[in-house]
């Protein structure tokens, strides 16, 4: 559930680097999507404190993870500002990092020892066969992400993964059964209904902006024709 808050957070940040001006109306829509997504998701009953703490802070982490990434994007003189170049210079470091968290916390050489997917050479092949599918599939993941913040922003990211949710969700109940309550089916109509009026915003947003500069051709112009 406190994932669901992570649009929010992504909201406040892009607020705060002025990549989006407050408006009731965004602040609405998002409201909207976090309270779809909460009813969802909603069900667990054991609570731990430890765990609302680490999955709040990721939570606000990644929102000014996002914001950060939009505003690397944008700053031209750096030289990052096409996905492929901040994938360049970002993956060293995030790969660094989480293979010593790995080494810290799971001890994957022990795992290797223990698990049965590396048994013998056929499930050592298959297993990182799958690693490798599945590394290809973030890669390309991470590249339609900062394409789409390069293109649009932050926040479009943070509607957009709210929809991937859906759809995941959608899936485990068509291909793996998985039962939902009417509560969570309500939480879908919210969201999906919050993700129409987002587009819809942004739409119209889009619309006003054009008009205005088609409204600016003919004032130009006509000043042209007067000298």
């Amino acid at each position: 559930m406190v994932k669901s808050s992570t649009p929010v957070w992504v909201l406040l940040f892009s607020f705060m680097f002025g990549f989006e001006k407050p408006r009731v109306t965004l602040i609405g829509i998002i409201m909207v999507i976090v309270f779809g997504v909460f009813l969802t998701v909603e069900g667990e009953t054991k609570f731990d404190m430890v765990g609302f703490v680490l999955v709040l802070v990721a939570s606000v982490v990644s929102g000014l993870r996002w914001n950060l990434t939009q505003l690397l994007l944008q700053q031209d003189r750096l030289g990052i500002n096409s996905p492929i170049a901040t994938l360049y210079y970002l993956s060293p470091i995030m790969f660094v990092t989480m293979l010593f968290l790995s080494f810290v916390v799971e001890h994957p050489l022990d795992q290797f020892r223990q698990s049965e997917h590396f048994d013998n050479p056929y499930h050592v092949v298959e297993s990182f066969g799958l690693m490798a599918i599945g590394g290809l599939l973030a890669f390309a993941m991470l590249l339609a992400e900062f394409a789409l913040i390069k293109s649009t922003n932050t926040v479009t990211l943070s509607v957009a993964g709210i929809s991937k949710e859906i759809v995941v969700i959608s899936l485990s109940v068509a291909i793996y059964g998985d039962e939902l309550t009417s509560k969570n089916i309500l939480g879908l109509i919210v969201s999906i209904a919050g993700i129409i009026g987002y587009n819809y915003y942004k739409l119209s947003k889009s619309q006003q902006s054009n008009k205005g500069q088609y409204q600016m051709i003919p004032m130009t112009m006509s000043r042209k024709l007067e000298d």
